[in-house]
């Protein structure tokens, strides 16, 4: 029986991730974040506006609830204009990395061996602007692992050409 080994790994020697130059997705996707949370503000006041009609909500009430609901769409709306600049996404030997947030910063490093399928997929909004989105699923995800949203198509078949490419060699 061999014996049980667990060392301890120098912080210093791990490779950042960050020395790689990530590529930010296309601008007009921006667009269409605009419109998505538009819309979203929109429905949101006419339920609100058609609730304090029917429900008959003292005057106070309603002023807490609309200052609780501007302040949370104004958090959207500056998460949306500060973090649409950091949405970058990058390709290593290994695996593929994506990043967003402003507020609430995401960075997901998916390594091309757990990759199980990939997909391109393009929604009504974003057949207008000719954008589509690259889905990663590694296993035991439904909902995909990895989203890149704004990517033209050329990119995003390039992208998954290069993961199918390094997911058939490992």
């Amino acid at each position: 029986m061999s014996d049980f080994t667990n060392k301890a790994i120098d912080i210093n020697n791990i490779p950042d991730f960050k020395s790689i130059d990530l590529t930010g997705i296309d601008k007009k996707f921006k667009n269409i974040l605009l419109i998505r949370y538009s819309l979203g503000l929109l429905l949101s006041a006419i339920v609100l506006s058609l609730s304090f009609y029917y429900l008959y909500l003292p005057v106070w009430l309603q002023i807490i609830v609309i200052c609780l609901g501007l302040l949370i769409f104004i958090l959207i709306y500056l998460e949306f204009f500060k973090g649409f600049a950091v949405r970058k996404y990058g390709i290593r030997e290994l695996d593929i990395i994506f990043q967003s947030g402003y507020m609430v910063k995401k960075e997901t490093i998916v390594p091309f061996k757990r990759i199980q399928h990939v997909e391109i997929r393009q929604d009504l909004l974003m057949r207008n602007f000719k954008l589509y989105s690259l889905l990663i699923y590694t296993a035991g995800e439904s909902s995909g692992d990895l989203k890149i949203a704004g990517l033209d198509f050329n990119t995003a078949q390039r992208i998954k050409s290069k993961v199918l490419e390094k997911i058939d060699y490992e």
